[in-house]
């Protein structure tokens, strides 16, 4: 049982301009008395023409230090706010697939614009994620999707599209569906905000990031430990490869 847990959290924006953040949370599920420590960076932006990796991602909040971070803990789970996969018909497009394709009567139903895994959000937390493949979305998504393959050459794994489980995991997250109202200077429904550092403020980059790391640290099984519920879990059914939104129940059965 994993009980030396780090949880990070990345609140993603695009390639240019000092306008995302990372989050480091760091607990033991086996020591309640000990109060879980936090890194969070201030905004930044990627080094011109240095690899997008481990080091990368970490250093805003750990600084060189970062490694000892991974090497003391059982399980390390990263969470990104941005698409890590684009949709598998508009991959098929790309590549010159003549499949036939007809107009969706909504935008979330384009099987071009949106995965199975973003209609469900929509459906089951009644919030329309904007599209990778048609917004300015994928701005981030491309950005998190090249980390990624950094991420994987250090020993991490992107789930669910690598399995089911990982000590050292990479996964999607959405924290605007656990805020209280559907705007970006939002708190987060009490449950989890009281959990955020009091410095860290709604509506900014540092706030986003240190939700991805609740919730990533809910992935790794400290949801008990946090006074959280369990994730929902990748439903049967959807395609792997587009990957899928890791997310706590609706905002209505949290009580």
């Amino acid at each position: 049982m994993n009980t030396s847990i780090l949880a990070v959290g990345w609140d993603v924006r695009g390639w240019l301009g000092k306008q995302q953040a990372v989050a480091v949370l760091k607990l033991n599920t086996q020591q309640p008395n000990l109060e879980p420590e936090w890194w969070v960076s201030d905004d930044f932006q990627f080094e011109k023409d240095r690899p997008l990796n481990l080091a990368s991602l970490l250093k805003p909040a750990l600084s060189d230090n970062y490694q000892s971070f991974i090497d003391n803990a059982d399980s390390v789970v990263i969470g990104i706010d941005a698409p890590l996969a684009f949709p598998k018909a508009f991959k098929a497009l790309l590549n010159g697939d003549t499949t036939e394709l007809k107009p969706a009567g909504k935008e979330i139903d384009n099987p071009l614009a949106y995965r199975d895994c973003e209609r469900w959000v929509h459906q089951m937390h009644g919030k329309k994620p904007l599209s990778a493949a048609f917004d300015k979305l994928g701005n981030g998504a491309t950005l998190a999707m090249s980390v990624c393959h950094g991420l994987r050459r250090d020993g991490f794994s992107l789930l669910p599209q690598e399995g089911d489980q990982a000590d050292r995991a990479v996964i999607e997250v959405y924290p605007g569906i656990v805020k209280q109202e559907p705007k970006r200077a939002s708190p987060a429904i009490d449950m989890i905000h009281r959990l955020v550092p009091t410095e860290t403020k709604p509506g900014t980059d540092r706030y986003d990031a240190a939700l991805c790391a609740i919730v990533a640290a809910v992935y790794a099984g400290a949801g008990g430990y946090l006074g959280l519920p369990e994730l929902i879990d990748f439903q049967p059914g959807f395609d792997r490869s587009e990957g899928w939104v890791y997310s706590l129940p609706p905002k209505t059965d949290l009580k």
